[in-house]
């Protein structure tokens, strides 16, 4: 059975990222391994919905887990797993991948140059130069034609 890993971050583009990952996963028989990891080096404050959470990235993995669960749920056809946890998102793909046998990563770009690729880095990038199976990179302008 092919394996493919999607990494998902929920950001703007997330939904086409999701859209060409199932529509390959159905080309070739696929099963999904949904995965969002919060990113442990990057100060992130979630949303308020309202409820009380002690710590930032306990609220952050409940909404990770949350979305997961509703692409897994848009997609009844198609066997997926999710993970979520905190880490460092550019080595814990690729570590992933290898954990679960995936023939393809599925991975999203968000677009950004100059200074905030600097500062942010890129995890595309990253997985890119240190995979060492196929990566498909869903360009962030994909969605804007």
């Amino acid at each position: 059975m092919n394996h493919l890993l999607v990494a998902l971050d929920f950001s703007k583009f997330s939904s086409i990222v999701e859209n060409v990952a199932y529509t390959l996963a159905k080309k070739i028989n696929a099963t999904v391994i949904l995965v969002t990891i919060v990113d442990k080096a990057i100060d992130y404050e979630p949303v308020n919905t309202g409820q009380v959470f002690t710590d930032i990235w306990e609220e952050s993995l409940r909404m990770a887990n949350e979305n997961l669960n509703k692409v897994k749920i848009a997609h009844p056809d198609v066997e997926t797993s999710i993970i979520s946890f905190l880490g460092d998102p550019d080595q814990d793909i690729i570590d992933l991948a290898v954990k679960y046998k995936a023939q393809f990563i599925v991975i999203g770009t968000h677009g950004r140059s100059g200074l905030t690729k600097l500062i942010m880095g890129s995890t595309a990038e990253f997985v890119i130069r240190h995979a060492t199976i196929p990566v498909i990179v869903v360009p962030y302008r994909m969605g804007s034609h």
